[in-house]
């Protein structure tokens, strides 16, 4: 199957690629990310249907921000943590919040500490 372009006010949107940008997101997990059907997606990326002009300016933001900041940054944050960044947070503060790094990788925590007195380190 091959699926068209979506033009939305001058501006090429591939919602194909976006989802895959945003870490390989089903349609269904797209549509769930914006409050549309999954069919209503389908329907977008096919170019059955036209985009909503709210939710044509959701998808290119976070197509610039995915250019911005890459991929791997959404791809840990999920579902959740992009639908944070569509309701205000930046990149980082999401980010932050959901306990990862500007790559989108788990923060690493101190995986050793300090022997107490008179405990035996086991590292």
């Amino acid at each position: 199957m091959t699926y068209r372009r979506v033009a939305s006010s001058g501006s090429d949107l591939d919602l194909v690629d976006l989802r895959r940008a945003l870490g390989a997101l089903t349609q269904a997990e797209a549509a769930q990310l914006v409050a549309v059907t999954p069919n209503t997606w389908a329907r977008w990326e096919r170019g059955d249907l036209q985009l909503h002009p709210a939710r044509a300016h959701q998808l290119r933001r976070l197509q610039h921000l995915v250019h911005q900041h890459g991929e791997g940054p959404f791809w840990g944050l999920g579902i959740d943590g992009i639908r944070s960044v569509l309701d205000g947070l930046s990149v980082p503060e999401a980010l932050q919040a959901h306990g990862l790094d500007a790559h989108g990788a788990p923060l690493r925590h101190e995986l050793t500490r300090a022997a107490e007195p008179g405990e035996r380190r086991t590292d």
